[in-house]
């Protein structure tokens, strides 16, 4: 039996070509009544229209492109498939398809890779993430091209978010805030922090809410306070440094539980017992922080969620149904497991 065509998806409905085109490309100009006999007509004929033909269609390709910095760490991938995982199931529910795509900022090509990918796959949308999102050469591109462009975790500056575009996030301030107090609730007061990569706003944000927590804004001790960047290689160092100091803090905070399963590395290496000698937390809860030992305290930004509305949005922005761009902060919450516990 030859596959069925949008012809015969029209003959069935009894409505035009146009219309089937419309109402499967989810166009917002064909009645409730119309739109349920076409969906019935393609569903009885088991019709799938082809992607390359839905684009040929009309002013849409149907494919967004979520883009993150080449050089991605293993672990930092934990957090890119999560966000990448929340955008397909969007994609897939709204007719689209996603493409990944690396993009590295320091390469000399940098633009004309940029304009590649915006030119070439003819994109309806870009998802940025991190330190990409906040970056001006890429976003005055993208705006400069008229492509839908949403940030994951972008800068708190509102006019940027008026210039550059829609973003989604978690409140990166009072995460680490309440992460802070939740340790400093369990008696513990010499905390030590490991910072997130410098290039990414949300690491500014937890550290300001680590500080304020800690020390109400006031000077902090430099042994308590490492670098990092957001790798697990990067908490290795950075735990060492902490816990090899004569007087080693009783907890330690990451700025993410990538860097945080690293301090649990070298805690074990070391034989400080955790939670006994020593408490453990992150940021994220990624899917391992549940599953390592012990599992790790960390608040739980919903990741998957985050890049589902931002596919869901440019989706619905190319469809016209979506107007000015804001922002959505979601909800994030303090997971609290065994690695954190009162002070010996």
């Amino acid at each position: 039996m030859s596959k069925a065509t949008i012809y015969d998806v029209a003959r069935v409905a009894n409505v035009s070509i146009k219309t089937v085109s419309r109402v499967l490309n989810g166009e917002p100009k064909a009645s409730a009544e119309t739109r349920a006999r076409v969906m019935e007509a393609a569903r009885s004929l088991n019709y799938t229209p082809s992607l390359s033909a839905r684009a040929l269609s009309g002013s849409r390709s149907f494919l967004i492109a979520l883009v993150s910095s080449g050089g991605v760490s293993d672990n930092a991938m934990l957090y890119v498939t999560e966000l990448q995982m929340g955008a397909i199931q969007a994609c897939r529910a709204g007719g689209y398809h996603l493409l990944t795509e690396y993009i590295d900022l320091g390469a000399s090509d940098f633009t004309a890779l940029t304009e590649t990918l915006v030119s070439t796959l003819r994109v309806d949308g870009v998802i940025l993430i991190p330190p990409l999102c906040d970056d001006p050469q890429l976003l005055s591109l993208l705006a400069r091209r008229g492509v839908t462009c949403v940030r994951i975790s972008p800068t708190l500056d509102s006019s940027a978010e008026e210039k550059w575009g829609w973003g989604v996030d978690i409140d990166n301030y009072q995460a680490a805030f309440q992460m802070t107090r939740h340790l400093m609730d369990q008696g513990h007061r010499d905390i030590g922090f490991i910072q997130g990569h410098p290039k990414h706003a949300a690491a500014a944000q937890r550290e300001a809410g680590y500080r304020d927590a800690l020390f109400d804004g006031g000077p902090i001790p430099d042994r308590l306070i490492q670098p990092g960047l957001f790798t697990f290689d990067s908490g290795l160092s950075a735990a060492r440094a902490l816990l090899e100091q004569p007087r080693r803090p009783t907890a330690i905070f990451a700025a993410n539980d990538s860097m945080a399963m690293a301090v649990l590395s070298v805690a074990y290496k070391m034989g400080i017992p955790v939670p006994g000698a020593l408490s453990v937390a992150g940021i994220d809860d990624l899917p391992a922080a549940s599953v390592v030992c012990p599992p790790l305290t960390t608040v739980r930004q919903p990741v998957m969620e985050m890049g589902a509305a931002a596919a869901r949005f440019i989706i619905d922005r190319t469809a016209g149904q979506v107007g000015s761009y804001l922002k959505k902060v979601f909800d994030h919450s303090l997971v609290v497991r065994e690695s954190t516990a009162p002070p010996a």
